[in-house]
């Protein structure tokens, strides 16, 4: 079973089901690379790049905080030399703006990605 995420909506679906909308929907990328597909290889702004991650098991991270789940990328994912990319929740001082490529959701949304069991997630525009 395979997570997707839009580079361009921040929509997530599991399974093609839709998870995440509305006030809900994440974000990747910051400033004019913010849900921008055009800028994906734009390293610290762009969106995470199109391709297969997958998705680690939750951890604490110094920066990124709680619960973030690390995303490694699929032999034949085109990074564009950009790396690092996580799963991990807003900033709390400068909301909207927490991303240098990676995915932002809240704690719920991460949480039942991970308690789904499903590992793999692919990126689309």
């Amino acid at each position: 079973m395979v997570w997707t995420y839009s580079q361009k909506s921040g929509q997530l679906w599991h399974n093609d089901a839709p998870i995440a909308g509305g006030n809900a929907s994440g974000y990747s990328g910051k400033g004019a690379g913010k849900n921008n597909p055009i800028m994906q290889a734009k390293s610290s702004t762009g969106p995470i790049p199109r391709g297969e991650y997958r998705i680690t098991e939750p951890f604490n991270h110094a920066h990124a905080g709680r619960y973030t789940l690390r995303l490694e990328p699929a032999i034949g994912t085109q990074t564009f030399g950009r790396s690092g990319f996580m799963i991990h929740g807003d900033s709390l001082k400068n909301p909207g703006n927490a991303s240098e490529g990676c995915i932002i959701f809240p704690l719920l949304i991460r949480q039942r990605i991970w308690n789904s069991g499903d590992t793999l997630l692919e990126v689309v525009q």
